[in-house]
């Protein structure tokens, strides 16, 4: 049974961060961002970190920020083995509640985007507001979800 919780535990943000660490490949510096904007926000406010547990291991794990007029669904990430079984929808569920906010700005690459439109367009009927070439990553194209350029702040 999965059991799922908001937490500012180190040991769960240190999972988190194991399960997250592959975005480096689609979010240069990532690593540094966790460890120096996330994990500070996690520990003190007001960012948000869900965790899915199975037998005490982190199989699911969703980030979001409620700062100032910025709301943010900042990355979610389920391992494998939890794929296509509703993980990933009970975290945006919890993160979406978490954050009082049923449309968060959130973006998405262009390698991932398979893994996130039909949940993000059907299910929570997110909207795609434009796509941004060269936002992370020279050339690759990110898809960014319920806001417009002039809100994102980064």
């Amino acid at each position: 049974m999965i059991h799922y919780e908001q937490s500012r535990r180190l040991t769960d943000i240190a999972m988190a961060k194991n399960l997250l660490d592959s975005l480096e490949n689609y979010y240069p510096g990532f690593q540094y961002w966790f460890t120096n904007k996330c994990v500070p926000g996690i520990l003190l406010g007001p960012d948000v970190l869900i965790v899915a547990k199975e037998h005490d291991q982190v199989v699911g794990v969703v980030l979001g920020k409620k700062r100032d007029a910025e709301i943010k669904l900042r990355c979610i990430r389920v391992v494998p083995s939890h794929q296509n079984r509703g993980t990933g929808l009970h975290l945006i569920d919890r993160m979406l509640r978490a954050l009082d906010e049923a449309k968060p700005h959130c973006t998405v690459s262009e390698e991932m985007l398979h893994l996130y439109s039909r949940a993000f367009i059907n299910h929570y009927q997110f909207g795609l507001a434009h796509v941004d070439k060269g936002l992370y990553r020279p050339g690759k194209l990110e898809y960014v979800f319920n806001t417009t350029p002039s809100h994102i702040i980064h």
